[in-house]
């Protein structure tokens, strides 16, 4: 314990105390006396004052008191904590009787607390938390605020500019990663003639134990296909029998309803996700939009509506949910170019199984090969995709961690310098507190840090190690899994998504970063304010001609493109848009979209 307390010695203040000991001592050459002065320099104890901390994070429902971690953290910061044995997730009623005694924990993770922050501190519930006590004793938190400055705008106090309501979450497991990839059936594609060199392409090996049979079934790489080529294969994959069976029976490409799960695909192709918040500046109207008012939406659509006519996309039956059915028709096997999880399939899961291609595998056909990855680009040579998560950061009781009003300045301190610790101070750290003991919480598949972390079930643990483990990081920082999966996927052969598109820096190349984003950090509250009122008051006259437009297309009811869709912009901007863009979008006071360096960290910053 002396050695991990050494580590914060360097950070400490240090006071110099001067005791002038006077020693006489005759100079041999005048006989004269002299006084010496002897400097002692002596390092302040930052631990010296014992606090009792009450402390509330997450799933600890069933928390031991005097667990491992607990034990070391109150040895090394002169503490005592009281966990609440209370899961904040899941006890609304409990986080709501807790907030109304007057007993707010020190330390919590509420995402169910029975007011937002703001409310909670409006009411002096919670405390506020100055920037500079985080540049002082979180300075890792405060690095990453100076890479992606817009983290500083998240969760302030109304009315300030450097008092927080709480520790801001930082989301990189969240924000670093695409819910889609693409696959195409390689055995389909080498029937209609073309040839893929599988030298370009990383071979996958399945995560899951009993699934070995299929690791030469599935290759990760970029396709570097054009829009054309796209345009060839589906027509090729629908006409020309690519599985041999003698029937017509088989499409290029399904249509799906635009989602997460359509944009390597479908829209993105064109530029754009089919998502409100992201707005574009539009190439004819010059004005800041969303997608709906977007004039590459009406090239996406007339693509759509080709594809559609000509029997190269495939409808889905429109029976049951878009997600069952697209599962049942992707399991047939008929369909050349598939969406797919964009990692689920590494792990043959109960979950994941209903996903191609391993519906594919598991169903109709265990020899079937596949390629997968970013396959195609856009008429315009391009393409982007959606990420999970726009910001690394997020606001509100779900995103970031409080202080009871109760905590003075000097608690709070200690407490930053615990998560400082726990979170900021080394790989090595971090992964104890937020994963547990090597041996016995997990075991690393090889290397460790570059590899597969396989944990032990909590059965098989003492009870002295139960529970869930991450009760001093919280959810407050989720580190960049860049690197460990690239790590992994090198030594272990597991090409994940994330590893190959890390590793070839494709998500800065394929991410879509709009022209503004529809959030209160970037356009302020009172914009914010203004436009869901007018949204509000505007979306029952947009929303019918929205939907009609579209439903047009999917039912091949348009016949001139260029003329209604002119039509269609017409009767959007009468109906509320021409409104939407002058006074909300087009503002100057609304921020333009930053991602800031989000993709460019692949590894623990320490």
């Amino acid at each position: 314990m002396k050695i991990l307390l050494c580590l914060f010695l360097v950070t400490t203040l240090v006071l110099t105390f001067v005791s002038c000991a006077n020693s006489e001592k005759v100079d041999g050459k005048t006989g004269e006396t002299t006084t010496q002065t002897t400097t002692t320099v002596v390092e302040e104890n930052p631990f010296e004052e014992f606090f009792e901390i009450s402390w509330l994070t997450q799933l600890n429902k069933n928390y031991l008191e005097g667990r491992w971690d607990e034990l070391e953290l109150e040895e090394i910061f002169n503490v005592d904590f009281n966990v609440l044995p209370m899961c904040s997730y899941t006890d609304a009623e409990g986080m709501a009787m807790l907030v109304a005694s007057g007993n707010m924990p020190d330390f919590s993770f509420m995402p169910l607390a029975p007011k937002q922050p703001q409310g909670l501190y409006d009411e002096g519930t919670i405390r506020s938390v100055p920037l500079q006590m985080i540049k002082d004793y979180l300075p890792g938190m405060y690095g990453l605020f100076e890479m992606m400055p817009i983290g500083l705008k998240y969760n302030l106090v109304a009315g300030t500019t450097d008092e927080y309501l709480g520790i801001t979450h930082v989301g990189f497991r969240f924000s670093q990663w695409f819910n889609d990839t693409t696959a195409i059936n390689l055995d389909w594609l080498e029937s209609i003639g073309y040839s893929v060199d599988l030298k370009n392409f990383k071979q996958v090996k399945m995560v899951t134990d009993g699934f070995e049979r299929f690791n030469d079934n599935l290759y990760f790489g970029e396709g570097n296909f054009s829009f054309d080529d796209m345009q060839d294969i589906m027509r090729k994959f629908t006409e020309d029998d690519p599985d041999g069976n003698g029937e017509d029976d088989t499409y290029g490409i399904m249509y799906l309803p635009e989602t997460a799960n359509s944009v390597m695909t479908q829209e993105g192709l064109f530029g754009f996700v089919a998502n409100d918040s992201y707005l574009y500046k539009d190439p004819v109207t010059g004005d800041v939009v969303p997608y709906t008012a977007y004039t590459p939406y009406r090239d996406y659509l007339t693509w759509v509506y080709d594809s559609l006519q000509k029997g190269y996309m495939r409808k889905l039956p429109g029976v049951e949910s878009w997600v069952n059915e697209y599962f049942q028709v992707s399991k047939t096997n008929k369909v050349g170019i598939i969406q797919s999880h964009t990692n689920g399939y590494l792990y043959l899961t109960s979950f994941f199984s209903s996903y191609p291609p391993h519906n594919i595998w598991l169903e109709t056909d265990e020899e079937a090969t596949f390629i997968m990855g970013p396959m195609f680009t856009g008429p315009d040579g391009k393409a982007v995709n959606m990420t999970y998560g726009i910001d690394v950061f997020g606001s509100g009781s779900y995103r970031m961690e409080m202080f009871g009003a109760q905590v003075s300045d000097a608690k709070l301190e200690r407490i930053l310098r615990i998560l400082q610790y726990t979170i900021y101070t080394s790989q090595e750290l971090f992964t104890r507190y937020k994963f547990g003991l090597e041996g016995i919480h997990y075991k690393w598949s090889g290397e460790p840090y570059k590899s597969e972390m396989i944990n032990t079930p909590q059965e098989e643990l003492a009870p002295e190690y139960r529970g869930n483990v991450t009760v001093f990081i919280g959810h407050l920082m989720e580190w960049p899994e860049a690197q460990s999966r690239i790590d992994n996927a090198v030594n272990n052969g597991f090409w994940s998504n994330d590893a190959y598109m890390y590793m070839n820096n494709l998500y800065e190349k394929l991410a879509c970063n709009p022209e503004k984003f529809v959030s209160d950090i970037y356009m302020g509250q009172d914009l914010f304010k203004k436009y869901t009122d007018l949204k509000t008051e505007l979306d029952p006259q947009m929303n019918p001609i929205i939907s009609d437009f579209k439903n047009r297309v999917l039912n091949g009811e348009i016949a001139n493109f260029n003329t209604e869709w002119s039509q269609y912009i017409d009767q959007l901007y009468a109906a509320g848009m021409e409104e939407l863009a002058e006074k909300i979008f087009n503002n100057p006071e609304y921020e333009k979209f930053n991602p800031g360096e989000k993709f460019k960290l692949k590894a623990p910053l320490y």
